[in-house]
């Protein structure tokens, strides 16, 4: 079974491309992509705690922060209640790129279901509850929170495997991912 593992990490890097080939907007790298899709399950995190979540050194969050800030597409606010700290946002071109972006994989793993027969469709669906127990069995022994970004019930296959190959992770001192989008 172990040896099976690295189709889940394939079938994601193959919907990410055909995803990216579908959408017209500039190619973000994935580390800013899981970037966003944290900020967007977290409205007002702070930059730590993106880190965090995303097991990422904090400083390579705060470089990629700023990048996505100066692109347009994350806003930072101050905290209210400590003036020293900055939480973040989505900004609306940042929310009109991921809508896209699950739209075309919606649409790219919907056809690709379309030509699997029946018993095939539904030996995934099936299969997907399991998916997650085994997703939330590796994170709690990792010592993760149990909360991953792009595990909203749901997305497309581009998002549906939080872990595996680089979804942004390809820094010193992080680790890989297969969720990403383009």
């Amino acid at each position: 079974m172990v040896r099976q593992l690295p189709l889940l990490g394939a079938v994601s890097r193959v919907v990410r491309r055909a995803v990216r080939r579908q959408v017209s907007q500039e190619r973000l790298p994935d580390a800013q992509i899981e970037v966003l899709r944290t900020v967007e399950a977290h409205p007002g995190i702070g930059t730590r705690a993106v880190a965090e979540r995303l097991q990422l050194v904090p400083n390579t969050v705060s470089t990629i922060v700023g990048d996505l800030v100066r692109a347009g597409l994350l806003r930072r606010a101050r905290d209210r209640s400590d003036r020293r700290a900055a939480r973040l946002y989505l900004t609306e071109e940042a929310v009109a790129r991921l809508k896209a972006w699950v739209a075309a994989g919606d649409e790219v793993l919907s056809t690709a279901l379309l030509l699997l027969d029946e018993a095939d469709r539904r030996a995934l669906e099936r299969a997907m509850p399991a998916l997650r127990r085994l997703l939330d069995v590796l994170d709690e022994a990792d010592g993760g929170d149990g909360e991953r970004e792009g595990d909203r019930g749901g997305e497309p296959a581009h998002g549906a495997s939080p872990r595996g190959t680089t979804s942004g992770r390809s820094e010193p001192g992080s680790r890989s991912t297969s969720a990403s989008t383009p």
